[in-house]
């Protein structure tokens, strides 16, 4: 028996859901390792998602995107971005939050 055209479309959009909603994967500090001088903004966004926070540094016309990410040892990985929206430089620093722990 075929079903009606509206449960149908209501079991596809179940099925589609499906494969977008999900565990996103765990981001190592070898994945962020990609990130590279001269990428975009939206290109590490794109990848990683939206960065736990940010904030600028005006005096060196930046802004920091930190990522946390869980490697055990209490690092945040920070991604510089200059005013044009490109990566100056990336790397690991450590996680304010952890400070806050003792």
């Amino acid at each position: 028996m075929r079903q009606p055209p509206a449960e149908s479309a209501f079991a596809l959009l179940a099925l589609c859901a499906c494969t977008v909603i999900g565990p996103t994967p765990a981001v190592s500090e070898k994945d962020f390792a990609t990130i590279a001088p001269g990428m975009t903004r939206e290109q590490v966004i794109a990848r990683f998602g939206r960065p736990t926070w940010s904030f600028d540094v005006w005096q060196d016309n930046l802004t920091i995107m930190n990522y946390r990410y869980s490697d055990g040892a209490c690092t945040t990985y920070q991604v510089s971005v200059r005013r044009d929206g490109t990566v100056r430089d990336a790397g690991k620093a450590r996680d304010p939050a952890c400070d806050m722990r003792r």
